[in-house]
Formats: C-alpha cells, structure tokens, sequence
C-alpha cells in the first residue's frame, strides 16, 4: 500500500474517532463504529492500529506533543506552545470532553494522568531539584499539579464559551508555577 494511501486511511481512522467519541463519549464507541464512519472495512482499520485505545493514543498523542518536549515548569511569561496546545484542546473540544468530561473513560483519564505525573517527576529529576530542598515530597508536588490542570482543563473545555486559551494559560500558570516552584524550594 502507498505511503499517500496509508496517510489517507490513518486520517480518516483519526476523524471518524474524533467525530464519534464527540458525539457519545469514548466507552461507547466500538471498533466497527469507527470502520464504518472512515468507510474502511474493520480489517483494515486491524491494519492500522491495534484497537480503539491505539488510535485513540495516536490522536491524543499529537495534541501533546508540546506538553511533552516542552518544559513543566516555564520562565515567567506565557509560552507559546501552552497556548497553542490549549487552542489545539479548544479546536477539539467536543472529542477531548468525549474523552475526558463526564461521558469520558476513566481507563485514559487514569492513563493520561499517570503519563503526566511520569512527565512532570522527570522533569523536576532532570532540573536537578533535590528532594532535600523541596517543602513538600515531590511525590505530592506532581499529585496536585498534575490534578489541578487535568481539573482545570476540563472545566474550561465545559463552558459554554471558553475563555481564551491566552487567558486560560496565563491563568493556570498563575495558579500553578508559583505553588510548584514554592513547594519544591526553588527560587
């Protein structure tokens, strides 16, 4: 099969998930859902990925990718790539509450938060921030972090008209870099 051919069937795959999991919510979507919305057989969906939850890490991986391979903990401003991945979250709200509100999946919101705190712990290792500095166990620093923007993301993605991923960043770093930096012993 072609590269272009292989893109294309990927691409419909992504946006069948994204339409269906932002009409009823991810648990209730099944593979054959998905086959039918891309108007591919279920064997080639098979083809692609291993399972509804590969395709749907596939998704969920390129909306944070900025989350990854940007630092946790930024100089003061707001950075770009924050704003960018709260504008990526917005463009895909119905999907992202699908997958993290209400009617979401408590496996990836578990999933999501667990790869987070590994994020977050690995990045406070590799800023060199002993334990022995910190007021509060690193272990309870990246908990509170982790869950208050997890929280925090939800309820903006709720509104009926979210305010500004701008604001909504500028927001949550208010909120959460000086507690973290505080917490930690730094500065």
């Amino acid at each position: 099969m072609s590269d272009l051919r292989v893109r294309r069937t990927r691409k419909l795959l992504r946006e069948a998930l994204i339409e269906l999991v932002g009409e009823r919510g991810y648990d209730t979507v099944t593979v054959r859902d998905i086959a039918e919305r891309a108007m591919v057989n279920r064997a080639t969906f098979y083809a692609h990925f291993d399972d509804k939850y590969d395709l749907l890490l596939d998704v969920i991986g390129g909306t944070f990718a900025p989350v990854r391979d940007n630092p946790p903990l930024p100089d003061p401003g707001v950075p770009g790539w924050l704003v960018e991945f709260l504008e990526n979250l917005a463009a895909r709200r119905r999907f992202y509450l699908g997958v993290l509100g209400e009617r979401g999946s408590a496996r990836v919101r578990e999933d999501l938060r667990v790869y987070l705190e590994g994020l977050l712990r690995g990045r406070i290792r590799a800023a060199g921030i002993e334990p022995e500095r910190a007021r509060v166990p690193h272990e309870v620093v990246v908990a509170f972090a982790v869950s208050a923007a997890m929280g925090s993301l939800v309820w903006w993605l709720e509104q009926d008209e979210p305010h500004p991923a701008g604001q909504a960043a500028a927001w949550y770093l208010e909120m959460l870099t000086p507690g973290v930096y505080r917490a930690l012993g730094v500065g």
